[in-house]
């Protein structure tokens, strides 16, 4: 991979990686301290935890990403997320039964719903030469704190789900509310002219302008129903990963952890190359090459009944193709003044994605049971594969029109 000549912020890759240790827990382990340490809940429940969070997200994600084009202004939504991942890890431990956490974390996820996206605006307008490789070089780090959530928090649940989930969470909580303090003083603002002119109208008629912009552009629209299909397949599986090896298979938590950390590994290596990958042959390419894939990774897994199996199938390094390639077609497709609102829609997307995907598997496992779950996923990506191949197609189509107007006016 080629460095860029301007490295992105470390603050922002900082923040990066607080985001996926953070995830890590949330989205990781919480499933697994629910329903083992505290009130036993159904999977329904059990999907719940990540879906109405997702609810959230997805509310954030339009909300703050429209009101960043607005105003102009990146730096203060960024100190929303990190602050509403400081309060959303810090007080999970005060409540006993998973409702109430569904609830808390479901709140405090229309705060720190916002930190992703804004994160990706600021490093696309940081060097909006190379789109792909900043947004690369974000989700970099925040695969490393996937990493160090694994293995901290893995080795942390080892000697007890339920302390040792505490202490992840309030240490999590320490460091995110630690780097907010950092940001607030020392992070510049990523500023650009607002979408909405003083004295033309008021912010929250530009809001809703520039919401309504965006959903009416098909490419977003398109992409963003592509995205719906594969992240629903992903989360379904991913938010019982946890459940699904304990339960399902008979892992120990030694090798959940392992497992976890291995997919945090091999995503920060395939950051090296998906970048490149993309410019080289294009975001549609990679992410019609990457759904394709994760078919056969979902056949792998619910043909297997060997956790170390399923384990190496789950850390196959493929959502780095259809993530980068997804937010780098996104960025592409919203003007640099737009950019905080279309790729907020993205991951509005992403989040309605996240509530589809581990509800509908948490009814199929209260109804068939555990096993139905990856076969749930496998459909989803079977379902994304044409529709990936035919955006191909007509990028392809577009690209030799514009070609023969060129030849013809000259």
């Amino acid at each position: 991979m080629v460095l860029s000549a301007s490295p992105m912020p470390p603050l922002i890759l900082a923040a990066a990686l607080l985001e996926g240790l953070s995830l890590t827990l949330i989205q990781g382990y919480l499933p697994l301290y629910v329903r083992r340490a505290l009130d036993g809940s159904s999977y329904v429940t059990v999907a719940l935890l990540v879906a109405v969070p997702a609810l959230g997200t997805m509310v954030a994600s339009n909300l703050w990403g429209g009101l960043s084009d607005v105003t102009g202004r990146l730096k203060p939504m960024i100190l929303v997320g990190i602050f509403g991942y400081a309060a959303a890890a810090g007080l999970i431990p005060a409540f006993h039964q998973g409702f109430g956490i569904m609830a808390y974390v479901g709140a405090a996820s229309l705060c720190y719903g916002t930190l992703a996206p804004s994160l990706k605006t600021y490093v696309t307008l940081w060097r909006s030469d190379r789109k792909e490789q900043s947004i690369a070089y974000v989700l970099m780090a925040q695969s490393a704190g996937w990493c160090l959530g694994s293995f901290g928090g893995g080795w942390l649940l080892e000697g007890g789900i339920e302390s040792g989930m505490r202490a992840a969470l309030w240490t999590c909580a320490a460091l995110l509310a630690a780097h907010g303090l950092l940001c607030a003083v020392a992070l510049p603002d990523q500023r650009r002219e607002a979408l909405a002119p003083k004295g033309q109208r008021g912010w929250l008629a530009g809001l809703a302008q520039d919401l309504a912009s965006l959903y009416e552009n098909p490419r977003l629209l398109s992409l963003c129903f592509l995205a719906f299909l594969f992240v629903s397949g992903n989360y379904a599986a991913w938010g019982f990963f946890s459940v699904y090896m304990f339960e399902r298979l008979g892992a120990d938590i030694r090798t959940i952890r392992y497992a976890l950390a291995a997919s945090s590994v091999l995503g920060v290596v395939s950051f090296l190359y998906v970048g490149p990958l993309i410019r080289r042959f294009g975001g549609q390419l990679v992410l019609a090459v990457g759904v394709t894939l994760y078919v056969g990774m979902y056949m792998g897994m619910a043909l297997t009944r060997d956790p170390a199996v399923f384990g190496a199938f789950y850390a196959l390094p493929l959502f780095s193709l259809v993530n980068v390639s997804a937010n780098a077609l996104a960025s592409e497709y919203s003007m640099a003044a737009q950019r905080g609102g279309g790729l907020g829609v993205l991951n509005g997307t992403y989040a309605l994605a996240t509530i589809v995907g581990p509800v509908t598997a948490g009814l199929l496992a209260d109804r068939f049971g555990l096993g139905a779950i990856p076969w749930l996923s496998f459909t989803f990506l079977l379902s994304s594969v044409p529709i990936a191949w035919l955006q191909v197609a007509a990028t392809r189509r577009r690209r030799a029109e514009s070609e023969e107007m060129r030849v013809d006016a000259g």
